[in-house]
């Protein structure tokens, strides 16, 4: 997705577009065609500033795109290619650290210096707020939560390891839980996908129901152990799976509740990013404001 935006996440304009697979050097040549066609539609709107969101790793200090595991697509730099592409400063983070400055900055976590945010889409990503700053570790990869193993021995993942909640719990693995109950994966109108099998839940299917229960499971036992760690007051979940969040929200109290220590976690709040599938568009715009006031730690490592 492109957008317009101002600094208060304001919308001017926004186009979504399917981002074709392939090489990095044709996901940039992508996202510049859909960025032209934008301005071009809007000639008024004139930006000072590019934030980009990133699935995988980044580095914000340099401007690369480092890994995407799932897409096999590293070390391009894409700060540095839109700059001289649009000749105006362009700032990068990881999807996840982005959508997370974004609830900080125009969502459910205004005013909140200590919240964990979770991204559930293609992937799993996570970002650590504490003490109203952007945690990034030592190397600026902190927050990978999906990478947590939930099953020893279990699928393998395209990070190298085994047993990881992105391959459990992120959109492919939810219609792979499902396959594996028993469920069929295509329709004779579509190839089944997560929203699918949501719909199905919603409706009580069975086994769309205990897909679901699976997916509270592997979600609520990984955010657990991250509480456990960190402490936050909120949890907030994003990517489109957390659209399909009143399907599996029971299970996902339940297992956060069996898996948490309860007492170091007593007013803990768990809810759903408000953003939709406008979070990685706010998040983009998240990193351009903080990029370039430098707020909220952003880019410190």
């Amino acid at each position: 997705m492109t957008g317009l935006l101002n600094e208060e996440g304001g919308i001017y304009a926004a186009n979504r577009c399917a981002c074709t697979p392939g090489s990095g050097e044709k996901v940039m040549a992508g996202i510049i065609a859909a960025a032209r066609l934008l301005l071009e539609k809007n000639p008024d709107y004139r930006p000072d500033c590019i934030g980009v969101t990133i699935p995988g790793l980044a580095d914000p200090k340099t401007g690369y795109w480092v890994e995407a595991s799932f897409s096999g697509i590293s070390n391009i730099p894409v700060a540095a290619i839109l700059s001289k592409e649009f000749d105006i400063p362009v700032y990068i983070d990881n999807d996840a650290q982005a959508c997370a400055l974004a609830e900080r900055l125009f969502g459910a976590c205004r005013g909140v210096g200590d919240f964990l945010y979770l991204t559930v889409s293609n992937g799993i990503g996570g970002a650590i707020f504490a003490k109203d700053s952007l945690y990034y570790g030592a190397f600026g990869n902190a927050g990978e939560l999906g990478h947590i193993t939930v099953v020893e021995n279990g699928r393998p993942c395209k990070c190298g390891k085994s047993g990881c909640l992105e391959m459990y719990a992120a959109g492919p693995g939810i219609v792979r839980n499902y396959m594996e109950l028993g469920g069929c994966g295509t329709t004779e109108k579509r190839e089944v996908d997560a929203k699918y099998i949501a719909g199905l839940a919603a409706k009580e299917d069975p086994l769309a129901v205990e897909t679901f229960k699976l997916e509270g499971y592997y979600l609520g036992k990984a955010i657990a152990g991250a509480c456990n760690l960190i402490n936050p007051r909120y949890v907030i979940i994003g990517g489109g799976v957390s659209l399909a969040f009143a399907v599996y929200e029971k299970y996902l109290l339940e297992n956060i509740r069996r898996f948490i220590y309860r007492s170091a976690n007593k007013e803990l709040k768990i809810m759903p990013s408000a953003f939709g599938y406008n979070g990685g568009l706010l998040g983009a715009a998240a990193v351009a404001v903080c990029g370039r006031c430098k707020k909220f730690g952003w880019g410190t490592f």
